[in-house]
């Protein structure tokens, strides 16, 4: 199979969701091409894969040419939207549960090694971003009500309860300071 490149993807499925590291060589993102790339399926991954191929969404990371490329994650679930600290040191996601209704926020290292979850609130907490002071994540989650997103901040390390930042009806996401 072809390699996706900064210039074309050439790849069977989806790649999405990429950042840049700090120092520009890098890009992490999420993609579905493992599941794409088998060579047979199985009846139970056939009909996930028609349901839900979402299902098997992983972090990869490449250098800026498309050169060096490698997983990082592979669990059950949709693992996407990666940024890098600002330092490069690691990678903030969010990861779906297999049944894709709850997804926490997580951090690794960029070979993939030193996984941490770092929020657990049952409920769809993601689209997380390293605060300037690299001591907060800011990330939004429905956990106060299906429909109503709200903005929270939780301690790098994942160690306190999160405390909401935001207090408006409906959806308040997608957070980059």
């Amino acid at each position: 199979p072809a390699t996706v490149s900064t210039q074309a993807r050439t790849e069977q499925g989806y790649d999405a969701e990429a950042s840049y590291s700090p120092d520009g060589q890098w890009i992490a993102f999420s993609s579905m091409r493992e599941v794409y790339a088998r060579a047979e399926l199985d009846a139970a991954t056939t009909k996930q894969l028609e349901t839900d191929p979402s299902y098997f969404a992983d972090i990869y990371i490449m250098r800026a040419d498309g050169s060096d490329q490698k997983r990082l994650t592979n669990v059950p679930g949709y693992d996407g939207g990666p940024f890098f600290t600002h330092d490069g040191s690691r990678i903030v996601w969010r990861r779906f549960d297999e049944r894709g209704l709850i997804a926490d926020v997580w951090t690794m290292k960029p070979d993939g090694s030193d996984a941490r979850q770092i929020t657990n609130f049952h409920a769809m907490s993601w689209a997380p971003y390293e605060h300037p002071s690299a001591e907060y994540f800011i990330f939004a989650s429905n956990k106060l009500g299906f429909e109503n997103f709200e903005l929270f901040l939780v301690d790098a390390a994942g160690t306190k309860e999160p405390v909401r930042v935001t207090y408006a009806d409906g959806f308040d996401g997608l957070p980059v300071p």
